[in-house]
């Protein structure tokens, strides 16, 4: 099956902090939001399903305490909590403007209490490299502090994470290592340019295409995933 060996043979570069999912559930969702034929009512029904399995999977990367607690058996169990549950005002989703908003929206339906930051950065279409430009920030006092989810459906040339991951680390002072990069679709190149510039941060992606094409757009792809979510084609 294509999605499975799209998943399991990936050309990364050795030390590069990349999560994989794998959810026989994935193939289907990606089948729908691919398909250019797809409605814009029903690419967001089926991006959402897949972003929600995303949200869950990137949360299960946070902190965690371990807890016990009884069940309606009378035996204990012991377990373990994220942060995200247990102290929500410790944990910062940003999103990435605009397409990050949708995946952002998931985890607040995971976590309501979480802290939520936005970044404007859109990448220059007119650049032969797609540069990335940053227009504004807003992020939560003490940020610096917390355990972040940065959120953005693609990752392509990694211009725009970078640039995001640069904003947080280098004027925020957010530890790498407690960043958490979530996307839906990904490429190798990306995934090698985020990762050789911020080793420590761990990317959690729910698939890995092909590569880039001349225009630096991923194939196969899903096309734009602002413009199809928020019906803006």
């Amino acid at each position: 099956m294509q999605g499975e060996k799209m998943v399991d043979a990936i050309d990364v570069e050795a030390g590069v902090n990349v999560v994989v999912m794998k959810f026989r559930a994935l193939t289907g969702l990606f089948t729908q939001i691919r398909d250019r034929e797809t409605t814009a009512q029903e690419y967001v029904h089926y991006s959402k399903r897949l972003m929600r399995i995303l949200a869950e999977e990137a949360i299960s990367y946070l902190p965690t305490s371990q807890t016990t607690v009884m069940t309606p058996t009378n035996v204990p169990y012991t377990g373990h909590l994220s942060i995200i549950d247990t102290n929500p005002e410790k944990v910062c989703a940003v999103s990435i403007v605009r397409a990050g908003d949708s995946l952002l929206e998931s985890f607040r339906e995971c976590a309501p209490a979480v802290r939520v930051g936005k970044m404007w950065i859109q990448r220059d279409e007119s650049s032969k490299e797609k540069n990335a430009v940053h227009s504004c920030t807003k992020l939560p006092k003490g940020i610096d502090d917390m355990s972040v989810i940065l959120c953005d459906p693609m990752l392509a040339t990694g211009g725009s994470s970078i640039a995001a991951l640069q904003t947080l680390v280098e004027e925020y002072g957010v530890k790498q290592e407690r960043i958490i990069f979530a996307n839906v679709i990904s490429c190798p190149e990306g995934l090698n340019a985020v990762g050789k510039a911020f080793p420590m941060v761990k990317i959690v992606t729910a698939w890995v295409d092909d590569g880039l094409n001349e225009e630096k757009f991923i194939l196969p792809g899903l096309g734009d995933y602002g413009d199809r979510f928020f019906n803006t084609v």
